[in-house]
């Protein structure tokens, strides 16, 4: 798409009431930047250059996604050197300089090519933010208004959520009415982003699943086993019952066994659970520290589910005549 080609569209779509704003991109948030180019400091050569990601953009991109910046200024279409040389770095790549961000604006980086020396200014460094998954680090990316719009890949609108399929068809009528040799093609932002962690979602429904059975079936055995019990001790809390016990405390005496069972079960799952909890974690760039109460509340919860399920039989067992378990007997 030409650089005219591409104004007239954008001219064509700001002028819906739907549309907030109208934005390009090489790599929208959730693609990854495939174009590599190493930048080295005025003074220096490509043996000490720093590789980046460079990502061609529109001069409204960074205040339609919200990017924000620390140091300089932003891209604007009325100065004719942002599409012929000047560049806004991230925080991740002013780093990988060694140099404060502030201090970055007006320094000169240079990328060689084809044994030739290509010039470049910083006039902007961005706050960093994640290109894709949070499990991967943030890059150092380097942003450039391109000469050609061919080097954009999508073209991005702001659309008010109210008007979203109306927006969708009108711009698509747009769409084909200035550009004819190449098809319509949209999605979503957000849907781009949570494709990240479709892996991660299927992995956390399949142990959900399971869980759920593991529970079902821990429950069963503990209500058969349960029942077991009473039955076998059924002459006990008759005479426990004759001597003056009360209900809750043959129910205590019950249930305690099922609570030491399930204590041994916990002491021996929670490191298990810990060792593969912060092995996934490990995937993430950013991740939480994982907090003791949350085996806390774990066991806290296996407990009273053990609790729930044995008070059954146990209530039926303290219940019981004495005199007739203890004449059956």
């Amino acid at each position: 798409m030409r650089k005219k080609k591409y104004e007239s569209l954008r001219t064509e779509l700001e002028k819906m009431n739907f549309i907030q704003a109208v934005s390009a991109t090489s790599y929208p948030p959730g693609n990854n930047i495939f174009n590599d180019m190493a930048f080295y400091m005025e003074g220096g050569s490509m043996d000490n250059a720093i590789l980046n990601r460079l990502n061609s953009i529109d001069a409204g991109y960074m205040e339609m996604l919200g990017i924000k910046l620390i140091a300089g200024r932003p891209f604007t279409t009325n100065r004719a050197a942002d599409s012929k040389g000047n560049l806004i770095i991230n925080r991740t790549s002013a780093k990988k300089f060694g140099i404060e961000p502030e201090k970055m604006i007006g320094q000169k980086l240079y990328f060689d090519w084809q044994g030739k020396n290509y010039p470049f200014q910083v006039v902007g460094v961005a706050e960093d933010y994640n290109q894709t998954s949070l499990k991967d680090p943030i890059i150092p990316i380097v942003f450039q208004i391109p000469e050609n719009a061919n080097e954009y890949g999508y073209l991005i609108a702001s659309v008010n959520s109210s008007g979203l399929s109306e927006a969708v068809s009108s711009i698509e009528e747009v769409w084909k009415s200035q550009v004819a040799d190449a098809p319509f093609e949209y999605t979503f932002l957000d849907d781009n982003i949570q494709k990240q962690y479709l892996e991660d979602q299927r992995v956390s429904k399949i142990i959900t699943y399971f869980t759920a059975i593991a529970i079902i079936i821990c429950s069963l055995g503990l209500y058969g086993l349960s029942s077991f019990m009473a039955e076998r001790r059924l002459k006990e809390i008759g005479v426990r019952k004759v001597m003056g016990a009360s209900v809750m405390q043959i129910m205590g005496m019950m249930s305690r066994e099922f609570v030491k069972l399930v204590l041994l079960a916990f002491v021996i799952a929670a490191p298990l659970a810990w060792y593969a909890m912060n092995q996934w974690l490990q995937a993430f760039e950013y991740k939480v520290p994982l907090d003791v109460s949350i085996f806390t509340f774990a066991g806290l919860g296996a407990i009273a589910i053990a609790l729930l399920t044995v008070s059954y039989e146990s209530l039926k067992a303290a219940s019981a005549d004495p005199a007739r378990t203890l004449r059956n007997e």
